[in-house]
């Protein structure tokens, strides 16, 4: 039994080039998930800088006396407005970043790769797990699991993927004679 849910109609579909339905409502929602998460990463990053802002002033009025404020006051208040300042900018650039990322996910092209399969893997000894590599010719995708029964080593298949980025969806495939 394979990971991989697709029928025979998707993989004629994908050889065309075209999406079927189902493959696109799986990519909106990967989308819409992108989206949400950085919308949800916004409420986490500004909680946190209002708690960092907090504890900061409390500790620098903790030890200032009434001559040292008006000195150090401007100063402070230069750098809690940069720190603002630079926090909501890097803030809006992930943003802008997510949502640039999920609506090219949405019209993302079908692509296809074809070869003979090899395989290969790669431990990872800080995190203790494996790689596993899957070549279709040239073209590499990587997995958690072994593949191999999938992809048998020097068969010959064609894979029809989407990428956007770093994100590479395998959409369906074929055995080739």
């Amino acid at each position: 039994m394979t990971k991989f849910d697709f029928t025979e109609e998707e993989v004629q579909l994908n050889k065309k080039g075209i999406l079927s339905p189902r493959q696109k409502g799986v990519i909106k929602a990967m989308a819409h998930g992108i989206r949400s998460s950085s919308k949800s990463g916004v409420w986490i990053i500004l909680g946190f800088m209002f708690l960092g802002l907090c504890i900061m002033m409390a500790m620098f009025l903790q030890t200032m006396d009434s001559r040292t404020l008006q000195t150090l006051g401007p100063q402070m208040a230069a750098g809690l407005c940069f720190t603002v300042v630079s926090v909501l900018a890097m803030v809006a650039l992930m943003v802008f970043i997510s949502r640039r990322q999920a609506a090219k996910l949405e019209v993302a092209q079908v692509l296809s790769s074809e070869g003979v399969i090899s395989h290969d893997s790669d431990y990872s000894s800080s995190g203790s797990f494996r790689t596993y590599y899957v070549y279709f010719g040239k073209k590499r995708f990587s997995f958690p699991d072994d593949m191999s029964r999938v992809f048998p080593e020097g068969s010959k298949f064609r894979i029809y993927y989407c990428k956007v980025g770093q994100i590479e969806l395998i959409m369906s495939f074929e055995r080739l004679a």
